[in-house]
């Protein structure tokens, strides 16, 4: 697989960084992103910092332990550390090796619509299916601790875009790009699953059509 050059990732990171601030799809310093550039490196945000003033140079490069190599950023004079979700990201990298980037992010009608009860896995509009796939919501695990990635593990084995219950969003692509479009169709079908809620709520579409739209979306493999 070709990977992107680390200067690219860097600043692809801190670009889509702080798209995902200025659009609210996280807060401040929550969430985190990284892309692959190597069979065993990783470029990721760094643990604390305003995502929406997040530069190139304040960004890691880890191996698929977590572990920093090379350079490691300082702000304020202090060394600045990978994020407490790294073992989420090593860990998708080394279940899917068509991964190459991983966003999480805090989406606030996604987290909503699930607390709430609803389900995001249902189709009731076909563009989900093309931008999304199945998009499933796994139970509650305590954030930054080892629980995350191997209650995840199974979930980004098989799909691309995972709620986390009471906690926020995984959107995994062979890009950046793509994991970030992912995180956007993510938040707009919550928009409209909710919408359709308020307004007295909607049917799904029928499972014969789900599965022709599956075919249609991704034909070299069931949904």
């Amino acid at each position: 697989m070709n990977w992107p050059d680390e200067r690219s990732a860097r600043h692809a990171i801190a670009s889509a960084a702080r798209e995902i601030y200025e659009r609210k799809l996280s807060g401040a310093s929550d969430g985190n992103l990284s892309v692959r550039i190597g069979a065993d490196r990783l470029v990721t945000t760094p643990s604390g910092v305003h995502k929406g003033r997040l530069t190139p140079d304040d960004l890691l490069v880890v191996d698929l332990a977590g572990r920093p190599i090379g350079r490691v950023p300082q702000r304020h004079g202090k060394p600045l550390r990978p994020s407490s979700e790294i073992g989420l990201h090593t860990m998708a990298y080394q279940v899917r090796g068509d991964i190459g980037a991983v966003v999480h992010a805090h989406p606030p009608m996604a987290i909503a619509f699930t607390l709430a009860g609803g389900k995001l896995s249902e189709v009731l509009v076909s563009e989900v299916v093309f931008a999304c796939g199945t998009i499933a919501t796994a139970p509650y695990t305590t954030p930054t601790t080892v629980e995350v990635p191997a209650v995840l593990r199974d979930y980004l084995g098989c799909y691309d875009v995972v709620m986390m219950h009471r906690h926020g969003s995984v959107t995994i692509g062979p890009d950046l790009d793509t994991a970030l479009a992912r995180l956007d169709a993510l938040e707009h079908t919550a928009q409209i699953y909710t919408t359709a809620r308020l307004l007295g709520g909607a049917t799904a579409i029928p499972a014969p059509e789900v599965d022709r739209l599956f075919a249609l979306a991704k034909p070299e493999s069931p949904p």
